[in-house]
């Protein structure tokens, strides 16, 4: 399994840095875990490479877990109705 933190800020201009590695990773076929923890921010542009990412891993048979989604990344996923899209991904650990 490949497990990643993903950075601080999920923005356009971080995202272009990330996409070609992440996207290699749900390519792979190999379970991936991204670690959202940490993220205090993102974009439309970090909502849209988590898309990128789930439609790939699916595409590879990857199993895919967003794990622990930050504040600021639940407020974004809710704001887009993307909660519900990408529910069965997402994982978190109990309070």
């Amino acid at each position: 399994m490949s497990s990643v933190a993903v950075p601080e800020e999920l923005t356009l201009h971080q995202v272009r840095a990330i996409t070609p590695h992440l996207i290699d990773l749900a390519r792979s076929g190999d379970a991936l875990a991204l670690d959202l923890s940490g993220v205090c921010h993102i974009d439309t542009a970090g909502m849209q490479l988590l898309l990128a990412i789930r439609r790939e891993a699916a595409r590879a048979c990857t199993p895919l877990a967003l794990e622990n989604p930050s504040p600021a990344v639940s407020e974004l996923l809710s704001f887009y109705r993307l909660d519900r899209v990408l529910a069965s991904y997402i994982v978190s650990e109990p309070a």
